[in-house]
C-alpha cells in the first residue's frame, strides 16, 4: 500500500506565493473595487455597466460571475472585501442582481484603519526598542501617544547632558562641549547647560563664544538673569573686560537688589582703572530708584574722579548712624586709605563702632597698618582677625589681603589655621584653596605652597596647569596680558581677582 502524505495539499512555497498574492491582492480590492462599484451607483446601476460581474452573464443573482476574483488563488477570500460573492454548486457566484451591487467602505475602513493601527503599533515599538538601546529615558506611552512627543525632546536633551557630565568626568572636554551645544540647541533654556557650556568654551579659549551664551542666557532666561550675571562678572573682570563690566554691573545695580552692595564696588572697580566719570553721572541721572546710600557713594566717587578731593574727603569722613548698608562704612574707610587720610580713616572705624562688623573693622585696620607700615602692630591685628572662625568670606578676604600684602609671619598662621580649621575642600570650595594657594607664592612661602598645591592637585586629579601659570606670574612685573589670559582658567573668590589685578605689578587698562 502507498502512502502519499499531503497528496492534493499544494507545496509549502506555493502556498506562501498564493497567500502573499492574495494578500497584495486584497488591499488592491479594498479600494479599486469599491471606487468602481460607488462610480457604478453614482451613474445609475444598470446590469450593462456593472463593473464586476461577466458581461456575457445573466445579471441576476446566484447566476452571475464575479470579475473580481479571477487571479485569486482562493476566491472566497475576496469575501472580506465583498460579502456578495456566495458559493453555489456552479462555484462561485454574485449574490444580487447587477443593480444591486453596491460597495462596502465600511469594511474598508475597519480593515484600513486596523492595518494602519498595526503598522503604527509596530512603528511604536521599533522606536521605542531603539530609543532604549540608544540610553534615551523614554516610556512606550510617551513614543505611542502623540500629544506626549514633546516629552522625546526633554529624554534627547537629559541623554545629552548626561553624556556631558560623563564627559566632564572623564575629562574629556572636546566631547563635553558637543554635547552641550546639543543640549542648549535642543532647549535653550537649559540655564545650567548653558552655564557650563560658556565655562567649557572659555576654557577652551572661545572667550567670544562664552560672551554669546551669556548674552543670551540673560534674554532667554529672565528669571535666571543676576545668577547668570553673577557667573559671568567674573569672568570679565578676571579678563579686565571693563568694557562689558561697566554695562553689565549698571544694569544689576538695579535687577539684583540683594546683590547691590557687590554690584555697586564692581562697578566703581571698572570706572577707576578706566577713569569713566561719565558712567556713574548716566547712573545718578537715569537710575533714579537707587536707594540714598547708593547714589551717596556714586557722588562722592564722582568727585574723587574729578580730583576734588577735599569735597569729597568731608563726605567721606561724615559718619551716617543710619547708612543704609554695610557697604557706605566700608567704602568710607576704603577711600580715605587711597587718599592717605589714615588718622581720618581710622576715626571713622571707631565712630561707626558696632555699625561694622568686627572682622570687618579688623581687616580695615589691618589696611590702615600695611599702608602705614606699622608692621609692629600687624601681629595683634592678625591674632584678632585669625580669632574669629574662618568662614569662607573671611577666608576670601585675608588671601586677598596677603596677596595685596605679602607678609610671613601672619600668612604662615593663616594657611595652618586655613589647611588644618578651614572649609573642607570640594567643588565649591576649591577657589578658596586655590586663592590660599597664590597667598601663599605672593608670600614666597615655598613649603605652604607646595603642600597646598598638592592638596588640590589630590583632589583634582591634574597638574592645575593654569593656577602655576598665574602664580608664577605674580611676581614677575608688566604681565597684565598675560595674567588676564589666563586668569579666566582659574576659579577665584571675586576679592582675589581684585586683589591680583589691583597689584602694583599690573598696569593699568584703559
Amino acid at each position: 500500500m502507498n502512502c502519499r502524505c499531503g497528496a492534493g495539499r499544494p507545496p509549502y512555497g506555493a502556498g506562501v506565493a498564493g497567500w502573499l498574492t492574495d494578500f497584495f491582492l486584497f488591499w488592491w480590492a479594498l479600494f479599486y473595487w469599491n471606487a468602481r462599484k460607488t462610480w457604478f451607483r453614482l451613474r445609475g446601476a444598470h446590469r450593462d455597466s456593472c463593473p464586476c460581474q461577466h458581461y456575457s452573464d445573466s445579471g441576476h443573482a446566484l447566476d452571475s460571475r464575479c470579475s473580481a476574483i479571477t487571479h485569486w488563488r482562493r476566491p472566497e477570500r475576496f469575501r472580506r472585501v465583498c460579502p456578495l460573492l456566495t458559493r453555489t454548486k456552479d462555484g462561485w457566484r454574485c449574490g444580487v442582481d447587477a443593480e444591486r451591487v453596491r460597495p462596502f467602505w465600511g469594511r474598508a475602513a475597519l480593515f484600513g484603519g486596523g492595518m494602519l493601527a498595526a503598522l503604527y503599533v509596530a512603528g511604536t515599538v521599533a522606536v521605542f526598542a531603539f530609543l532604549r538601546t540608544a540610553s534615551y529615558e523614554v516610556s512606550y506611552i510617551t513614543v505611542a501617544w502623540p500629544p506626549l512627543w514633546s516629552e522625546l525632546r526633554a529624554s534627547q536633551e537629559k541623554l545629552y547632558a548626561t553624556r556631558a557630565q560623563q564627559a566632564i568626568a572623564a575629562g574629556n572636554y572636546p566631547e563635553a562641549l558637543l554635547a552641550l551645544q546639543r543640549v542648549c540647541e535642543l532647549n535653550p533654556r537649559n540655564h545650567s547647560a548653558g552655564l557650563t557650556l560658556a565655562s567649557l568654551s572659555q576654557m577652551a579659549g572661545q572667550a567670544y563664544v562664552a560672551e554669546h551664551i551669556y548674552e543670551r542666557l540673560m534674554q532667554d532666561v529672565p528669571e535666571q538673569r543676576p545668577a547668570t550675571a553673577q557667573v559671568w562678572i567674573r569672568t570679565l573682570l578676571a579678563r579686565a573686560d571693563y568694557a562689558r563690566i561697566k554695562p553689565l554691573a549698571a544694569t544689576m545695580l538695579t535687577e539684583d537688589a540683594g546683590r547691590r552692595e557687590a554690584w555697586l564696588h564692581c562697578l566703581l572697580f571698572a570706572v577707576r582703572q578706566t577713569r569713566d566719570e561719565a558712567v556713574l553721572t548716566e547712573l545718578i541721572q537715569h537710575h533714579t530708584g537707587l536707594p540714598d546710600w547708593c547714589t551717596e557713594v556714586v557722588r562722592t566717587e564722582i568727585l574723587l574722579l574729578q580730583g576734588r578731593h577735599e569735597q569729597a574727603v568731608a563726605r567721606l569722613a561724615r559718619v551716617n548712624n543710619q547708612p543704609g548698608s554695610a557697604y557706605p562704612p566700608r567704602y568710607q574707610v576704603d577711600r580715605l586709605i587711597d587718599l592717605e587720610r589714615f588718622d581720618q580713616a581710622a576715626e571713622v572705624i571707631i565712630s561707626y563702632g558696632k555699625l561694622l562688623p568686627p572682622d570687618e573693622a579688623s581687616l580695615l585696620r589691618l589696611r590702615i597698618l600695611h599702608a602705614r607700615k606699622w608692621t609692629s602692630l600687624l601681629e595683634a591685628e592678625y591674632d584678632t582677625l585669625l580669632s574669629y572662625p574662618l568662614s569662607p568670606r573671611l577666608a576670601a578676604q585675608l588671601a586677598a589681603c596677603f596677596v595685596r600684602h605679602p607678609e610671613p609671619a601672619g600668612l604662615a598662621r593663616f594657611l595652618d589655621r586655613f589647611l588644618q580649621h578651614g572649609p573642607a575642600l570640594t567643588g565649591d570650595s576649591l577657589p578658596l584653596y586655590h586663592a590660599a594657594y597664590l597667598a601663599a607664592v605672593a608670600g614666597q612661602d615655598k613649603a605652604r605652597s607646595e603642600h597646598t598645591a598638592a592638596v588640590i592637585a589630590r583632589f583634582t586629579s591634574s597638574d592645575a596647569k593654569a593656577l602655576r601659570v598665574v602664580a608664577g606670574l605674580l611676581t614677575v612685573p608688566g604681565n597684565n596680558d598675560q595674567l588676564t589670559q589666563v586668569l579666566p582658567l582659574v576659579p577665584l573668590p571675586l576679592e582675589v581677582i581684585y586683589a591680583l589685578l589691583e597689584r602694583p605689578t599690573l598696569s593699568e587698562r584703559k
